[in-house]
């Protein structure tokens, strides 16, 4: 059986992206080929209705499932909630959304900043499908754990890993985030 998984990088990334380029090394070790991809509108306003970011997500999926058994979705934040968007409509045979950014704070507020809830992103995560990872810092100052544990409670599809003292950016737990992934995705696409 052959596997394989799109990556998708985060806003404005590429995929040269570092946490990408670890993704797929640790996939590889496991047998999983990947795909990185850069979206289109790079470096610009993402499309209406993300339209092109998630045709862009399409056409890599298309392409790994001309020959490979099983391929997956993996995004790293906005990657991410392009993965899912697209995995609400056709269901990949595996979802995996590292750092979340699903209730980001409000950019107009004065002092302690509130979080601005993103309906579409909670309604595409809730109706998950597939089975589905979700690793986000403990510290996520983008996508709150409650928000994520709330919807992941609702859906047995739905694995959360929290990893604790990371904040959106992962910064020292990246390999750890990575690590995680990895090991799920390797069982889950058996």
């Amino acid at each position: 059986m052959t596997r394989a998984a799109v990556l998708a990088p985060g806003y404005g990334g590429s995929a040269t992206q570092p946490v990408l380029r670890a993704l797929a090394k640790a996939l590889a070790a496991h047998g999983i080929e990947s795909l990185p991809i850069t979206f289109r509108t790079r470096g610009r306003r993402p499309s209406r209705d993300y339209a092109a970011e998630i045709a862009d997500l399409r056409a890599a999926r298309d392409a790994l499932r001309a020959s490979h058994d099983k391929v997956a979705l993996v995004g790293r934040s906005f990657g991410g909630r392009m993965c899912a968007f697209l995995a609400e409509v056709e269901p990949p045979d595996a979802l995996v959304i590292v750092g979340h950014p699903i209730s980001p704070p409000s950019l107009r507020a004065q002092g302690p900043l509130p979080l601005r809830p993103r309906p579409r992103d909670e309604a595409a995560l809730a109706a998950t499908r597939c089975r589905t990872l979700v690793v986000q810092g403990g510290a996520d100052e983008l996508g709150p754990v409650a928000v994520l544990d709330r919807i992941a409670g609702l859906n047995p599809l739905i694995d959360l890993v929290v990893i604790p003292g990371a904040g959106h950016d992962l910064g020292r737990h990246e390999r750890e985030a990575v690590e995680h992934v990895a090991r799920w995705l390797d069982a889950a696409l058996r």
